[in-house]
C-alpha cells in the first residue's frame, strides 16, 4: 500500500490537487472554510503588518547596510533624476545592486512627498497583500476554495513572508515574481496556453534586475518543451527557441546595465565597491556547502544562534521545523506531471546554486519557502477535506495537528539572543511598535527642521547615500573622513583631503557646513574626526543635542585664509 493510498482518497488528474467531494453541500462547505481561512489570514496580516506604525520602530534606519539604504537611495534618485544612482558628497555613484526593486518603491514615492522613507515598507506591505490576495484568487480561479483559504493562511503565517513583508528589502520581490512565474506556468500547460509560459519567461527575465540570483529559476521554461499539444516538430521547436529568445530579451535590461556602467554584463556594483572580495573568493564554490548545510540544519532543527537578517524586521525565524515537515508529507500527494517536472527542476537547479553560494543567508532561500506552500496546502486540503465528511483517522488528524501547529509557528526560536519553545504567530502579533527610535532618521530629521533654510554642506558619520536622499535639497552630504563603508573601492576615493576640498570648495561659495554626528559615549573623539580649515573652527550648535550632535563651521578671526591648509593637504595626497 502506498503513502497516497494511507493518506485517503486521490484522482488522477492534469493537477497536483487531491480529489475533494463534490456537490453544493460539500462545495459550500470547502467555500465557507476557505473564505473563513482567507478572512483569518487577512486578519492576521494586518496585525502582524499593516498595523504597524513605522515611526515608533527603529526600521527607519534602513537597515541592514547598505542594502536597505542604497535600495531607498536609487528609488529616491530614480525620481528627481531619472538616473538609478548613489550620491556622496557630489558624486553620482552605482549601487551594488541593481534597480529593479527601486523601480518597484516610485509610486510610494510619488504618494509620500513629505514622508518618502515609508515607500520601501509601503511597497512590501502592498506586494505582501497582492501575493495574499492573488494566491488566493488562483486556486478559487482553478476550482480549489478550500486550497485558496488554507495558502493563504499558511502564506500569511509563514515567518518569512511576515517580516520581509514589514522589511525594506528586496527580497519579497523577487519571491513574488518566482510565485507569479510559477502559476502563470501551471495555467499555460493546465489550460494549454501557450502565451501564459511566454508571460512567464518575460517576469523570470525581468526578476534579474531584483535579484540576479534568481537567473537559476529559468529551467521553469522547459515547461515549454512539454506543453501538451499535437504540433510539428519544426513548430514545436519554434516555440522552445521563441520561449528562451523572450527570456533573454526580458533579462537584457540587468546584463545592458551592467556593460554600461561597468564595462561588462557580468560585473556588478560588488567589483566596483568591494574588488578585494570580489578577488578572494569564487560566487559559487563547493566550499561553500557545509556553511549553507549547517545553515539549513539549524533551521530545519529550530537551533539558530547567529544574528540573521530576518531578526531586524521580526523574530529571526524563516520557516519553522513543523512547516518544512508538512511540505515534504505534501511531496506524497504530487502526480508527476508536466508542470511537476518543469517546477521541480527549477527548484533543485536554485536550491544546488543557492548552497554553493559564498554568502550564507536564509532570505536566499525566500522563493523556495514560498514554494513549498503549495506542497504544505496538499495534505493540509485532503485532511480538512476529510473532517468536513467527518471522516476521522489517525492520519487526517495528525496532518491537521501539523497545519494548526504550522499555523501558529509552535515550537520555533523567537529573537537574539534565541529563546526557544516560542510561536510565531504569537510573537509576530507582539513584534509591533516595540522596537524603539530610529537613531539615523531621527538625527536628520532633528537637522532638516532647524537648518531647513540654510542648506549647506553636511559631514556626517551616517552614511550619505541615506542622507542625501532625505535631506532637502540643496544639502549635500558626505563622510567626515576616509573612516567609511565605501572606502574599499579602487575607482573611487573619499578621505580626508577630499573632506577639506568639498568644505573649502563649499566656503568658497559662501555656503554654511555642518557636521551632524549621531550621540555617542566617545562623541569628543568623533568631533575630532572632523578636517581643520584654517581660518575656522568648529563650534557646537546649541540648538539640541537630542536627536544628534549638530556642530558648524564659524569664521575665526585669526586665521584669514584657507590657502595654507589647503597646500597641507594637497601635498599629502
Amino acid at each position: 500500500m502506498t503513502a497516497k493510498d494511507k493518506l485517503g482518497d486521490y484522482c488522477p488528474t492534469e493537477t497536483i490537487s487531491p480529489c475533494l467531494p463534490t456537490g453544493p453541500r460539500r462545495f459550500s462547505l470547502q467555500v465557507a472554510t476557505g473564505t473563513l481561512c482567507f478572512v483569518l489570514a487577512l486578519l492576521f496580516y494586518y496585525g502582524a503588518v499593516l498595523r504597524i506604525e513605522f515611526n515608533r520602530t527603529g526600521l527607519l534606519d534602513l537597515d541592514p547596510y547598505p542594502d536597505a539604504v542604497e535600495y531607498f537611495a536609487q528609488a529616491d534618485s530614480m525620481l528627481k533624476d531619472g538616473v538609478a544612482v548613489i550620491q556622496i558628497g557630489y558624486d553620482k555613484l552605482p549601487s551594488r545592486y541593481p534597480p529593479g526593486y527601486p523601480l518597484l518603491m516610485l509610486p510610494w514615492l510619488k504618494l509620500l512627498p513629505h514622508n518618502e522613507i515609508l515607500a520601501p515598507f509601503r511597497t512590501n506591505e502592498t506586494i505582501g497583500l497582492l501575493l495574499l490576495i492573488s494566491g488566493f484568487v488562483f486556486y478559487v480561479g482553478i476550482g480549489r476554495p478550500l486550497a485558496a483559504g488554507l495558502a493563504s493562511l499558511l502564506l500569511a503565517t509563514l515567518p518569512a513572508f511576515i517580516s520581509f513583508s514589514r522589511s525594506s528589502m528586496s527580497d519579497l520581490s523577487g519571491g513574488a515574481a518566482i510565485v507569479v512565474a510559477f502559476a502563470l506556468v501551471y495555467l499555460g500547460l493546465a489550460w494549454r496556453r501557450r502565451w501564459l509560459i511566454y508571460c512567464a519567461a518575460i517576469i523570470l527575465g525581468l526578476s534579474l534586475c531584483i535579484r540576479p540570483q534568481l537567473l537559476f529559476m529559468a529551467p521553469l521554461l522547459i515547461a515549454m518543451a512539454l506543453f501538451p499539444a499535437n504540433v510539428s516538430w519544426t513548430k514545436w521547436f519554434m516555440h522552445c527557441c521563441l520561449a528562451l529568445a523572450v527570456f533573454a530579451i526580458a533579462a537584457s535590461p540587468y546584463f545592458v546595465l551592467n556593460t554600461l556602467e561597468f564595462g561588462d554584463p557580468l560585473k556588478t556594483g560588488y567589483e566596483f565597491w568591494v574588488p578585494t572580495l570580489a578577488d578572494k573568493q569564487a560566487a559559487f564554490s563547493l566550499h561553500n556547502v557545509p556553511r549553507q548545510g549547517g545553515m539549513i540544519w539549524s533551521e530545519i532543527t529550530a537551533s539558530w544562534d547567529q544574528f540573521r537578517v530576518a531578526n531586524l524586521f521580526g523574530t529571526g525565524t524563516y520557516v519553522v521545523p513543523v512547516f518544512i515537515f508538512l511540505s515534504a508529507l505534501g511531496l506524497a500527494f504530487v502526480r508527476v506531471r508536466r508542470f511537476e517536472i518543469s517546477a521541480f527542476l527549477a527548484g533543485i537547479v536554485y536550491i544546488m546554486a543557492t548552497v554553493t553560494y559564498t554568502y550564507v543567508e536564509g532570505r536566499f532561500y525566500i522563493p523556495v519557502f514560498f514554494l513549498w506552500v503549495p506542497l504544505a496546502v496538499l495534505p493540509s486540503e485532503w485532511a480538512v477535506g476529510q473532517a468536513l465528511k467527518r471522516r476521522l483517522s489517525i492520519w487526517n488528524v495528525g496532518v491537521l495537528a501539523l497545519f494548526l501547529l504550522s499555523c501558529i509557528g509552535y515550537p520555533s526560536q523567537s529573537g537574539f539572543t534565541p529563546q526557544g519553545g516560542r510561536s510565531q504567530a504569537w510573537d509576530a502579533l507582539h513584534y509591533a511598535n516595540v522596537n524603539g527610535k530610529s537613531p539615523r532618521y531621527e538625527a536628520q530629521k532633528e537637522f532638516s527642521r532647524i537648518f531647513r533654510d540654510a542648506p549647506g554642506i553636511v559631514l556626517s558619520d551616517i552614511e550619505p547615500p541615506y542622507l542625501n536622499a532625505l535631506l532637502p535639497e540643496p544639502f549635500v552630504a558626505a563622510p567626515v573622513d576616509g573612516n567609511h563603508d565605501y572606502r574599499y573601492s579602487r575607482l573611487w576615493h573619499y578621505g580626508k583631503p577630499e573632506a577639506v576640498q568639498l568644505v573649502a570648495n563649499g566656503l568658497g561659495r559662501a555656503s554654511p557646513v555642518y557636521a551632524l554626528l549621531l550621540p555617542s559615549k566617545d562623541v569628543d573623539q568623533d568631533i575630532k574626526r572632523l578636517p581643520l580649515i584654517q581660518g575656522y573652527r568648529w563650534q557646537r550648535s546649541n540648538e539640541t543635542d537630542t536627536a544628534g550632535v549638530i556642530i558648524t563651521l564659524t569664521k575665526d578671526a585669526s586665521a584669514p585664509s584657507l590657502e595654507p591648509a589647503l597646500a597641507q593637504w594637497s601635498g599629502d595626497k
